[in-house]
């Protein structure tokens, strides 16, 4: 089969030769790094909403290209783009954005197909960690709502790197904790800012966009991650933990 081609569930194909370069490959992966927000757990959508009736209530816009480049970011760089457009202090801009975020995130927020499934099935082969711009306690709360706490070996947030994301440091301290050479570990993303990340580290990458117009430069790109032979290949790892 060609997986460019051929495969009926693959979003795009894989960008360049490479460990991905074959649907299902024959590559295994060491170790195994899972973006968070817009992977797992819908709470990009949501946090794109926030931005949205933050900029309402100050009667300011933003454009499209704008939008996309600030998906994926950490919040306080979301913050410092907003601010600037709507005159407020970045200090209170933050407060009243979080009001809005958490205010938000107290309801159910949706888990993304395939999420739970997939990074179960993988710890059971490899050590995995999530890696997230997202604060420490709001991935602490995402982790602890997914229900997967128990088999996640390690979490990496803003807050314990000194740049997030698309800088190489939080995929590059995940791997490091999970004791992986990064050329030996996979990566998920679903945005284009994670995406350059995981790629500025060396990981091997799998994108799943969940927001329209982002398309990141990933190894392979699928649609979900219930894609079926995914999880075929997953069943054919080495076991290393």
């Amino acid at each position: 089969m060609n997986p460019a081609t051929d495969h009926p569930s693959d979003a795009a194909s894989a960008t360049a030769a490479g460990p991905l370069e074959d649907w299902p490959p024959r590559w295994s992966p060491r170790a195994v790094v899972f973006d968070c927000d817009g992977l797992l757990v819908d709470t990009e959508s949501e946090w794109l909403a926030t931005q949205a009736r933050y900029l309402a209530v100050h009667d300011a816009t933003i454009d499209e290209a704008e939008r996309r480049a600030l998906t994926g970011r950490s919040i306080e760089t979301v913050v410092r783009a907003l601010s600037a457009h709507t005159g407020q202090d970045p200090l209170v801009a933050a407060d009243e954005l979080m009001e809005i975020h958490r205010e938000a995130l107290s309801d159910a927020v949706g888990v993304l197909p395939g999420a739970v499934e997939t990074v179960r099935a993988i710890a059971s082969r490899v050590p995995v960690a999530i890696a997230s711009n997202s604060p420490r306690d709001l991935l602490d709360d995402a982790i602890e709502g997914l229900g997967i706490a128990d088999v996640v070996t390690t979490s990496v947030s803003v807050d314990d790197v000194a740049e997030g994301k698309p800088a190489p440091d939080i995929y590059a301290e995940a791997a490091a904790r999970l004791g992986a050479d990064p050329a030996e570990t996979l990566a998920f993303e679903d945005s284009e800012t994670g995406a350059r990340a995981a790629r500025a580290a060396g990981l091997t990458l799998i994108a799943v966009p969940s927001i329209p117009g982002q398309e990141p430069v990933a190894d392979r790109t699928l649609a979900s991650l219930e894609d079926p032979d995914l999880h075929t290949w997953i069943r054919t790892w080495e076991t290393t933990r």
